[in-house]
């Protein structure tokens, strides 16, 4: 005698039994934010470290570097920035600008966007050469 019950049951069974594998394709830009992601800020200082700039500059590409950038602006100022910080900030504005839609990437050349810089270390250039010049000025007491 011929079981359609069971026929239909074994079949279910075999179909339960397969897996299905998926291959996952990551592109060199996913592999590297990955493992950046997962080091630590020391590693990331180490790998990533200062830089100065002729601008501000901020580009998704270097988001998870915890990178400090610094940049002399039009007014003789040094400003060194966190680029994480400034981009956390900045990131819903930039989101829907045809400019970061394009390429990631945003700087402007004559100052900081004046709604991060409370996230600077902002020094006048003048203070600071005047300081060196009266270092240098000054007579060794004997």
């Amino acid at each position: 005698m011929f079981d359609n019950n069971n026929v239909t049951n074994k079949l279910i069974m075999k179909k339960v039994k397969e897996t299905i594998v998926e291959e996952v394709t990551k592109t060199g830009k996913e592999l590297l934010a990955e493992a950046i992601a997962n080091l630590t800020p020391e590693q990331l200082a180490a790998i990533y470290p200062p830089i100065e700039r002729a601008n501000f500059v901020v580009r998704k590409s270097w988001m998870g570097r915890n990178q400090v950038i610094t940049f002399v602006n039009n007014k003789n100022q040094r400003v060194t920035y966190n680029h994480d910080e400034v981009l956390n900030v900045m990131l819903p504005k930039l989101s829907i600008m045809p400019c970061w839609i394009k390429r990631e990437y945003w700087s402007q050349s004559t100052d900081m966007p004046s709604n991060v810089r409370h996230l600077a270390t902002i020094e006048g250039l003048d203070e600071i050469d005047q300081e060196l010049s009266d270092l240098q000025n000054q007579v060794p007491v004997e």
